[in-house]
């Protein structure tokens, strides 16, 4: 999958989010802390996006990155498999995270298998802690972290050490330990969150139709547990 699939697919994906979720550029601004002229301007594919800035979105509109990064595809085998081979899985760094991608041939996974590297050793800010519809396995591989949540307090997680929770629930990590932690992350989507990804394949498919656009921004909606008065999409 070459980037500027990557890219175009993301572009496409942001726009329709945010108007089935009922965002003006302005709301999206703000939840994001992405400027209103980046957003429109990657929307309208006149700027790539920053991996930083697909985070940032991304959390604003609850969704795990790695789906805002997945092309469209037409096959739907149930006989789905893949391997990847040590030191082939793609890279992406952020601002306090490295993630390496697993199984990323396959699109719409149900699950999201990752390999982080923690680097920072300070807790990051507020509107920098992840969050996203679904539920998450954290495996710690190597090192010691840190895991912030906003519903519990700080919990200290070492080598061999897991933790199951639910990812809508903000969270952070940070490594505490002389050398960067790296833990397994396995992201599990829900079904409200496969049913809201499953509206936009099929806006997507079929030309963004009126009938399939509505059924989609109510499943995104639902996924999100938020419903916006009609005519506030921009």
């Amino acid at each position: 999958m070459d980037e500027d699939t990557i890219i175009a697919t993301f572009c496409q994906k942001l726009k329709t989010l945010r108007l089935a979720n009922g965002l003006t550029l302005e709301e999206l601004g703000e939840m994001s802390g992405v400027s209103i002229s980046t957003i429109s301007k990657i929307e309208n594919r006149q700027q790539k996006p920053s991996f930083e800035t697909v985070l940032r979105v991304s959390r604003a509109l609850r969704i795990n990155f790695v789906h805002m990064l997945e092309t469209p595809s037409n096959h739907h085998h149930l006989a789905r498999r893949t391997i990847t081979r040590a030191g082939t899985e793609p890279k992406l760094q952020g601002d306090h995270y490295t993630y390496a991608t697993h199984a990323a041939e396959i699109t719409h996974k149900a699950i999201i298998p990752t390999i982080m590297t923690i680097r920072n050793r300070d807790v990051p800010p507020a509107d920098q802690w992840s969050t996203h519809h679904g539920e998450e396995f954290i495996y710690v591989l190597s090192g010691t972290i840190e895991l912030h949540t906003e519903e519990y307090a700080p919990a200290t997680l070492n080598e061999g050490d897991s933790c199951y929770l639910d990812s809508a629930m903000r969270h952070a990590f940070v490594s505490t330990g002389d050398s960067d932690a790296t833990v397994l992350s396995v992201f599990i989507a829900t079904p409200r969150l496969v049913s809201a990804l499953d509206g936009h394949r099929q806006s997507v498919r079929d030309g963004h139709g009126k009938s399939v656009r509505d059924g989609q921004a109510k499943s995104v909606q639902e996924a999100n547990g938020k419903s916006r008065p009609d005519g506030q999409a921009e």
